[in-house]
């Protein structure tokens, strides 16, 4: 490192201040004492802190009780080499930042090449002018600077991110929470159901809840986009769903009505948000299900002898034009039947030839487990889902409710 000329600190490098990089301390490695002298002469007139060592080994010595923002090593050193050293460093997470200059007596290609190789910075030959060296030391110093900045916006990225993570798992937890509670609602009517939150809080939601005391209220809900928004939406549009509510705005409790009622509160928005529904009423007295949708992809019926039949479909959903009325339709529900209400998302998948799962795959699935135990059937539906998904994990939140009409409350067949 011997031989550069005297720099004075009224000159110039790069058009700054040769006080600019004061606060930063290079580390000189090399096995002559005079070299380091005369290096070290040369960046104190910069304000540079300045370690020694006199070869690999003492190097790294040093970087485990001091900071350092760059080094400057020969190449040729007893016990470890400045290509070592180098290497040695740019393996250790804690030290790899660093700016790492080469400089050598012998200005090789073959040579620059090696010691870049082994992960260098940059290189220098022992002939280069103080200039030169200067300022590549004070653009390595730079490129330090930019990295440290990056590695702290990094940090703060992934805390917010961890932070915004935490959040949405609390907001889905509330969602959840909201769920009803499966099980017997009324004799001879039990439901299951199964709920996966895609990796974002989606807007996905059903309800199930006892409307007064001979009707059984039913929700399947999917409103556009993802995040809190869209989830906050679903939950107030799910709480109108409860008894007490119903009872007093909608005392017929006839789904056409409640779902026209819905598109006309709630035009799309500017940004293009809407939502599809399916809502149905089941009468525990008289075992007829009404049922009307909006741009939902309908329920499936899966009756005891394993045909099906789907319940809705092939309409606009909420928002799309407000002087759109819904129609009621209507079936008997028989004992040993079973209704499926499901979001669109767990038929939405592809596989590896682009091929969606589809409705009818879907809806195949369903006639397959229906003498199988509840539970057990919902669990094998989401199997068949999954196995077809080539993403693994699904895109959208996907729910699947399963209610079972059985035993002496629900009549049987004639």
């Amino acid at each position: 490192m011997g031989g550069m000329k005297q720099i004075t600190t009224e000159d110039v490098v790069d058009g700054e201040s040769p006080h600019t990089d004061s606060a930063c301390t290079i580390l000189l490695v090399d096995d002559e004492k005079l070299a380091r002298i005369v290096a070290k002469r040369r960046l104190e007139s910069f304000n540079y802190r300045i370690l020694e060592a006199t070869n690999g080994e003492e190097a790294l010595g040093i970087l485990e009780r001091e900071k350092v923002d760059l080094i400057l090593s020969e190449w040729m050193m007893p016990r470890l080499d400045g290509p070592g050293l180098c290497e040695a460093i740019k393996r250790h997470e804690r030290y790899k930042t660093i700016h790492f200059i080469l400089m050598t007596a012998f200005d090789l290609p073959e040579q620059i090449a090696e010691g870049l190789r082994r992960g260098a910075d940059d290189f220098l030959p022992k002939s280069a002018s103080d200039q030169e060296i200067i300022s590549r030391v004070r653009g390595g110093l730079r490129a330090r600077k930019l990295m440290l900045d990056l590695e702290e916006a990094n940090r703060l990225l992934l805390q917010k991110q961890a932070e915004l993570h935490s959040e949405l798992r609390s907001a889905s937890n509330f969602v959840r929470g909201l769920l009803p509670r499966p099980g017997e609602l009324v004799p001879g009517l039990r439901f299951e159901w199964k709920f996966l939150p895609s990796s974002h809080l989606g807007g996905d939601l059903f309800q199930v809840a006892r409307w007064g005391d001979d009707h059984i209220g039913l929700m399947m809900l999917d409103m556009s986009g993802h995040g809190i928004g869209p989830a906050l939406r679903a939950v107030s549009l799910a709480l109108l769903f409860n008894g007490d509510h119903i009872q007093k705005t909608f005392p017929s409790y006839d789904p056409g009505e409640i779902v026209t009622f819905l598109n006309q509160k709630h035009p799309m928005t500017d940004d293009g948000d809407y939502f599809t529904i399916w809502v149905g009423v089941w009468q525990c007295s008289t075992h007829l299900l009404r049922y009307a949708s909006a741009g939902h992809p309908g329920s499936i019926l899966v009756k005891s002898d394993g045909a099906s039949a789907v319940l809705g479909g092939q309409s606009w959903p909420i928002g799309f034009s407000l002087e759109g009325a819904y129609r009621t339709e209507s079936i008997t529900v028989h004992a040993g039947d079973r209704l499926y209400l499901f979001s669109d998302g767990i038929y939405e998948v592809m596989n590896s030839h682009g091929e969606i799962w589809g409705r009818k795959r879907l809806q195949e699935a369903l006639e397959g487990v229906v003498h199988q135990e509840m539970m057990w059937g919902l669990t094998n539906i989401l199997e068949k889902s999954c196995a077809w998904n080539v993403q693994e994990v699904f895109g959208d939140d996907v729910a699947l409710l399963g209610l079972e009409f059985q035993g002496e409350g629900v009549r049987s067949k004639a």
